[in-house]
């Protein structure tokens, strides 16, 4: 293209028509930065990752460094046995498409902090996930229904609570490609109502250059990170300035 007289951007962008949103041929352009490729090679994790205070009581680690307003940085750090720090996993992904700051249900925000995994499922079947996992059916939703009794931000089987509002929910098995495989990650975990529900860790959409507030990455990647986290795993979110990290 250059020979025919085009000259290149110093940063590239995108542009995203969304016409299966629930305002009909939405769009927006956004700066694409230019991030490493995904990577499986066990290395030593960088000094940043060490020294977050999250690595000081957990033995695994996921950090997610937001980059851009909705892309990320993930990555998967395990101690070895010598109480070192390894990176398992590093890959591009997404967060909400209004960044971070999670403070009420339908904002588009990822939270910021440090978390846990609560719940490993998907639609799915069973990865040789090393936690408990359910592969879930058509009777599973996730609630958003903030009335008392319906556990909110917890998953939900409708034969056992069949006056769910199912519109204010998620009904797992709808959200394909997303939620192939997913971990829900400990934000409002005491299920207070209004603030916040379904922030998981799930499979990237490559349709969407962003989530509704969860972290996602690639298929493969959430694959792996499910055959090899353990329960004290911490989930560390903020953005990769804040947490002192670099590329």
């Amino acid at each position: 293209m250059l020979r025919h007289g085009f000259k290149p951007l110093a940063t590239e962008w995108w542009h995203f028509t969304l016409r299966d949103e629930p305002y009909p041929d939405t769009f927006f352009n956004f700066p694409v930065e230019k991030l490493p490729q995904s990577n499986l090679t066990v290395q030593a994790s960088p000094k940043w990752v060490q020294n977050l205070p999250a690595a000081n009581t957990a033995n695994q680690m996921v950090v997610v460094g937001a980059i851009g307003q909705t892309t990320a940085w993930v990555s998967f750090h395990e101690k070895d046995a010598q109480g070192q720090w390894q990176q398992l996993m590093s890959t591009p992904g997404f967060i909400g498409k209004n960044g971070l700051g999670k403070t009420k249900e339908g904002d588009g925000k990822t939270p910021v902090g440090t978390f846990h995994f609560t719940a490993a499922f998907g639609i799915a079947a069973n990865p040789d996930c090393a936690l408990p996992y359910k592969q879930v059916d058509e009777n599973i939703y996730w609630s958003g229904d903030g009335r008392p009794g319906m556990k909110y931000n917890e998953m939900v089987d409708i034969r056992q609570c069949p006056s769910l509002n199912t519109k204010e929910s998620e009904h797992i098995m709808d959200y394909n490609p997303n939620y192939i495989y997913c971990m829900n990650i400990s934000y409002n975990e005491e299920g207070t109502p209004g603030k916040g529900s379904a922030i998981f860790l799930h499979c990237l959409d490559a349709k969407k250059p962003y989530t509704g507030g969860c972290v996602a990455i690639p298929e493969d990647k959430m694959r792996f990170v499910l055959q090899h986290v353990k329960k004290d795993c911490a989930v560390v979110i903020d953005s990769l300035n804040n947490l002192g990290g670099s590329l």
